[in-house]
């Protein structure tokens, strides 16, 4: 283990980047307010990458950097560990936080003070993938949760400061059950590391017996909040559509993975943690089912991006449950957790560029019901947008999420497939890729589809419906509303949407590397439990005939369901589903129900 202050910077260098923001907003207005505000950006988001490039040769190797900051004692000092997954998680982290934030000087709330929060954030956000120990844990999530509600609330939509609140309310009291579920650790075992739980726990009668269980289950529960799978799923669609869109991509792109990630360091260790991952990856493979169905229905461009980060993040958790249940170690666990971040990461990037375009066309229209934004590609170059950079962008993206050769989520989806073919869980995600294919098809239109102005399809669809109790009201798909940011895309909405869209393309094409790369940076992190070797592991055929097969399929079936929901029936199937019910009082029953659930399976198991 290597005992090296440099990763540290991967936190300090943000939170230095922020304070400078705040600074300047405090003590130098004008344009000194400006150059402050950027070269705390600049220190904040780009010089983490010298630190992931100098730590790249030594993660690759085995080695870890790990130890006590201040120099404490296990028992108070906070412990962190940097490895290969926590070099991924910062990767995919700042990869969209950089681009996000060269969007929001073009669209979106701007401004020294923006700047600070959004560099908390992703400061808490590289914490998170580095610590050791299961409090700190817990103040890295509150404080990453904290940032966002105010970056939420930063909107000039209607609704977005309820939306933040109502973000806030779900959030803290997941983590009140989380800080049960730490209590209950502490008061087992005296640690709060997660090797030295881990040691106690497994020392114990029954390691731990029901409290154990508990006190586990409390945690998964949290955590499964803050992931946003099924049945707790209900705080996302409202703080993702109603945010800033750079906020969207980050929130949807990373800050809703981070979590997920960090908890394989603490259930990896714990006494029936797999089953909890198993009965998690189920959870996941319905989630990734049952939220395309709701995101067809929806006629709010953004709501319907946000459901979209709800399935997707279900395909991630399928693999990552069934990965922990057999074990990382293992070559079939290996395949599924190389597959569970791939697909996380090659999310986080097309899902980010998907609302930074969408909120880019959206905004020069001030329109984002589907069924009445049409031409959108026409009207962007109408308003100055001499290449087509946004729509573009927005096809690359389209195609990645469908998962279309060559761009990246055709690689990620078919590591998918290959690592759970034959389990019940991969017709569930095939069934979802169909539902994906038609959900974009629909939503293709807002670029490419020929204007229409009031058609009797647009105005069935569209109306609007007394809105359902307990749920946030956001008419902003029926009602034109002041774009935030000017007219038209700046050359910073350009320049981030073709930063992305490059990445998305890139990393499809050479696919197949990223896939090495991938299973090599999780298998650094093995150590003496490694059972294969991963540059002499034959890497999956991603052209194979039964792929290609497969993307036809689900290309002929996504557009004859898309043929469906025009219709009458489905055009009222789909209005009753966007209409349901939901509320605070239905995800607290929904945790409370899931968490029992994995209390049950974890103590049956």
């Amino acid at each position: 283990m290597i005992n090296s202050d440099i990763v540290y910077t991967l936190v300090g260098l943000p939170l230095l980047g922020s304070a400078l923001a705040l600074l300047s907003k405090a003590f130098w207005p004008g344009s000194k307010n400006r150059v402050l505000e950027y070269a705390g950006a600049f220190i904040g988001l780009a010089l983490p990458w010298a630190v992931l490039v100098y730590t790249l040769p030594d993660v690759l190797d085995g080695h870890v950097y790990g130890g006590i900051i201040g120099g404490w004692s296990p028992q108070v000092g906070i412990q962190f560990r940097f490895d290969g997954l926590a070099w991924l998680v910062n990767l995919m982290g700042f990869t969209v936080a950089g681009t996000a934030w060269i969007y929001s000087l073009g669209k979106g709330p701007r401004g020294a003070g923006f700047t600070s929060v959004f560099l908390i954030q992703t400061a808490a956000l590289a914490a998170t993938s580095m610590t050791a120990d299961i409090f700190n844990l817990f103040v890295c999530l509150e404080v990453m949760g904290i940032a966002s509600y105010v970056l939420v609330a930063s909107s000039e939509k209607p609704g977005a400061i309820l939306a933040s609140f109502s973000y806030l309310m779900v959030s803290a009291t997941a983590m009140v059950f989380f800080l049960i579920g730490i209590f209950g650790l502490y008061r087992l075992t005296g640690s709060l590391g997660y090797q030295d739980i881990a040691s106690s726990l497994a020392a114990l009668p029954d390691h731990g017996g029901i409290a154990g269980v508990v006190s586990i289950s409390l945690i998964v529960g949290a955590v499964a909040i803050r992931v946003a799978i099924m049945p707790v799923y209900g705080w996302l669609p409202d703080a993702h559509a109603l945010a800033p869109h750079s906020i969207s991509a980050v929130l949807s792109g990373v800050l809703i993975k981070t979590p997920l990630f960090a908890l394989s360091r603490v259930i990896l260790l714990i006494p029936a943690g797999a089953a909890a991952a198993q009965l998690m990856g189920y959870a996941g493979a319905v989630t990734a089912l049952a939220a395309v169905i709701i995101a067809l229905s929806q006629s709010d461009a953004k709501r319907l991006l946000a459901y979209h980060s709800v399935s997707q993040i279900g395909y991630v958790v399928t693999a990552w449950g069934a990965a922990l249940h057999v074990g990382p170690e293992t070559p079939q666990g290996a395949a599924l957790m190389t597959a569970a971040f791939l697909h996380a990461l090659f999310h986080a990037m097309f899902k980010g560029l998907l609302f930074l375009t969408i909120g880019n066309l959206s905004d020069s229209a001030g329109e984002r019901n589907v069924y009445r934004l049409k031409g959108g590609a026409a009207l962007l170059r109408r308003q100055g947008e001499i290449l087509p950079v946004t729509a573009l962008a927005f096809m690359t993206a389209a195609l990645a999420i469908t998962a279309i050769p060559p761009m990246n989520g055709y690689v990620s989806k078919t590591a998918l497939s290959y690592a759970l073919k034959g389990s019940w869980e991969y017709y569930l995600l095939f069934a979802a890729g169909i539902g994906t294919m038609a959900s974009f098809i629909k939503l293709g239109k807002t670029f490419f589809g020929k204007p229409v102005a009031d058609s009797a399809q647009g105005q069935l669809q569209s109306q609007n419906q007394p809105h359902p109790q307990g749920q946030i009201q956001d008419r902003s798909d029926d009602l034109p509303r002041k774009a935030e940011g000017s007219n038209g895309s700046s050359g910073f909405v350009l320049v981030s949407q073709s930063i992305l869209a490059l990445a998305v393309a890139a990393t499809g094409i050479f696919g197949p590397w990223m896939y090495r790369f991938v299973l090599t940076m999780f298998a650094s992190g093995a150590g003496e439990n490694l059972q294969y070797d991963p540059r002499g592991m034959k890497g999956l055929s991603l052209y194979s005939p039964g792929g290609i097969r497969n993307t036809a399929i689900i290309l002929a079936a996504g557009f004859l369901l898309y043929v469906l929901t025009r219709t009458r029936p489905g055009t009222r199937l789909l209005k009753r589903i966007r209409d349901r019910q939901r509320g605070f009082h239905g995800l607290l029953t929904s945790f409370t129900l899931g968490t029992l659930a994995i209390a049950l399976w974890m103590y049956l198991r």
